[in-house]
């Protein structure tokens, strides 16, 4: 089946793919007839090149992850640019460390292993079946070297057999299952002293609430306000009248013509007799002499092309697929193997191509001519783009005047609104940290920190040109300002006697919480202490996983010591909603080791040695970032 796949595919793998794969190796086997001699290398390891392309390609899908994370949400990933440039680089570089390690050492990905990832892909299924022909589909919608992609997935199912053979071998000692897998229960009496219980005793006097506001006279401050007056330019408002004439859609058509264009494809096999790089002229004459004899047996016939590949072809990547390189275009070829292709009928055997790998005997399989989409299929898509652009254009040099005009009348909207026939608007007073509505033009923190800072409130200038996202652009200048100022007593005292009321019964609560505890110190019964108050001991026996009692009063538990026989250790806790308690631990249960917790630790030393070993790889290996040499040029 994967063999028939990989036989009829035209294209590549659609973005469905992507999410699929946790990087998309730099491309190898065939890959190597992809490279021109003008591509730009982001890195070397041992030799290995990265092409800068592969890197760009990771460093966008890095970021749409992150938008897709966060959907609902005005993500800026500019400041950000660094740092995903830097992971994504590095994480290259240390999968293909990996690759060469495993490599070395002899591990390999078998076709069933291959094809049973294949067919796993939802994406290639239907009603739960895969399906050969969506998954031709998927191929040849993007485009891509359906080759390719099977590399990428042995180099991802590779990288994936390393790190599991190394987590999942991870060792734990009987001393380090014993010292920190131990699932241990202990026994537990508490007393829960409600701090509601004083309520109706505390008495909270006027002056202690005078003391108060006096004292604490910040919380009770109404924090400064200001509302402001703003012009708002979008380029929704910008009308574009007749620029958009038939003339002007047909030129724009032709100017992009090879945006409508679909390349020439082609579909060929080939035997490469390999040249090694440090051959001398006669090592080259000899594997010449050999390529023309394997020419001479292709002619004859005797043997298929196949059979011929199978037994002569050097190109590990596409000898298991009886040569075949797939669908290929212009620019994925070195030059002389290009040039021969594009000169060649369906079914034709070339002579001898002579390129930089070694001596090519090509056979073309298949092609597929240049189409161009006429005008009237695709004129709704150029009236599109180009009111898009369009309306992009005339919104900059709007803003650019927008904000010369704010500028040299910074006093005053008025000129504003004037002379570029748009309308002032204002809001209700707000305060700096209010929150407001998301459709708001208060929910912009840059329209927020213009409106507070000095420029605006103190000078009275207008702000400077706000970019609020969306091609949305604004100016604003303060309308009111109300200085912060203390609220009146009297608005505030029930609040000042609730706050004075909370903490005088959390400090009877504790007090009598100490108490009781100072009598179970004197040997009194706790069972009668608690009695004499009209408090219950409550009784659990626990695990530090345990749900169903306050998690403070757990935690405390376990931090206690372990009693002597008969005899509980005591200690006190506030807590966080007032309250105090009173925790007793009465005995302690060392239980049996769970599985589920000797396998989270494993994973834990699994996780360490892997990194170990990248790092290891690191210290050994020869590697040339070129990075910043590219962003310089760039």
């Amino acid at each position: 089946m994967l063999q028939n796949i990989r036989d009829n595919s035209q294209g590549c793998l659609s973005w469905v793919i992507v999410g699929l794969i946790s990087l998309t190796f730099a491309v190898w086997g065939v890959g190597e007839f992809g490279l021109s001699n003008n591509e730009r290398i982001i890195a070397e390891v041992n030799g290995v090149e990265i092409p800068e392309r592969d890197f760009i390609k990771q460093v966008n899908q890095q970021k749409n992850r992150l938008r897709s994370m966060f959907k609902n949400q005005d993500l800026d990933l500019s400041f950000m640019q660094t740092q995903i440039r830097e992971n994504t680089l590095r994480q290259m570089i240390d999968e293909e460390l990996l690759l060469q390690s495993a490599t070395n050492s002899g591990m390999r990905i078998s076709n069933g292993l291959l094809t049973a990832r294949v067919h796993s892909f939802e994406a290639f299924k239907i009603d739960g079946n895969f399906s050969q022909v969506v998954y031709e589909q998927l191929l040849q919608r993007q485009g891509l070297n359906p080759i390719t992609f099977e590399m990428d997935m042995r180099r991802s199912l590779l990288a994936e057999q390393i790190r599991q053979g190394i987590t999942r071998s991870a060792l734990v000692t009987d001393n380090e299952q014993r010292t920190i897998l131990e699932n241990q229960q202990r026994l537990i009496n508490y007393i829960i002293i409600p701090s509601s219980r004083f309520t109706d005793t505390v008495i909270v006097s006027d002056e202690e609430i005078a003391t108060n506001y006096q004292e604490n006279s910040v919380q009770y401050m109404i924090p400064e306000q200001v509302s402001i007056e703003y012009v708002e330019l979008s380029s929704k408002d910008i009308d574009l009248k007749d620029s958009l004439d038939e003339e002007a859609l047909k030129q724009s058509y032709e100017e992009r013509k090879e945006l409508f264009t679909t390349p020439p494809k082609w579909q060929a096999s080939h035997i490469l007799i390999k040249v090694a790089k440090d051959a001398t002229l006669t090592d080259t004459e000899l594997v010449a002499d050999k390529a023309r004899n394997v020419l001479a047996q292709v002619e004859a016939g005797e043997k298929s092309f196949i059979e011929l590949v199978k037994q002569f072809s050097d190109d590990i990547g596409s000898k298991d697929k009886d040569g075949n390189l797939g669908w290929v275009s212009s620019g994925d070829m070195v030059k002389p193997f290009e040039d021969a292709v594009k000169t060649m009928q369906i079914g034709e055997i070339s002579k001898l191509v002579k390129s930089r790998f070694g001596f090519h005997i090509i056979k073309l399989n298949d092609s597929s001519p240049e189409v161009v989409q006429a005008f009237a299929d695709v004129r709704t898509q150029i009236k599109q783009d180009l009111s898009k652009e369009l309306a992009e254009s005339k919104f900059y040099a709007l803003v650019d005047n927008f904000g010369n005009v704010a500028f040299e009348n910074p006093n005053s909207l008025e000129v504003i609104t004037e002379t570029m026939g748009l309308i002032s608007k204002t809001t209700e007073l707000f305060a700096k940290d209010d929150k407001q509505p998301e459709d708001s033009i208060l929910s912009k923190s840059k329209v927020i920190t213009a409106a507070f800072s000095d420029t605006v409130l103190k000078d009275s200038y207008n702000s400077e040109v706000i970019d609020i996202g969306e091609q949305r652009v604004l100016v604003l200048r303060v309308k009111e300002h109300i200085l912060a100022k203390a609220k009146p007593i009297e608005e505030v005292k029930d609040s000042i006697k609730t706050a004075l009321t909370q903490s005088k019964t959390k400090a009877e609560a504790k007090k009598l919480g100490q108490n009781l505890l100072e009598q179970i110190k004197q040997n009194i019964d706790p069972n009668i202490i608690a009695k004499n108050n009209d408090l219950t001991w409550l009784t659990s026996q626990v695990t530090r996983q345990d749900k169903t009692m306050q998690q403070a009063i757990l935690q405390q538990a376990f931090k206690m010591g372990h009693p002597t026989t008969n005899k509980s250790i005591y200690q006190s806790l506030e807590l966080d909603n007032g309250d105090f308690a009173l925790i007793a631990v009465s005995a302690v249960k060392v239980g049996e080791k769970t599985d589920e917790t000797i396998t989270q630790y494993k994973q834990a030393i699994g996780e360490s040695e892997f990194n170990q070993l990248v790092s290891g790889l690191k210290i050994d290996a020869e590697i040339k970032d070129n990075s910043k040499e590219l962003a310089d040029d760039s």
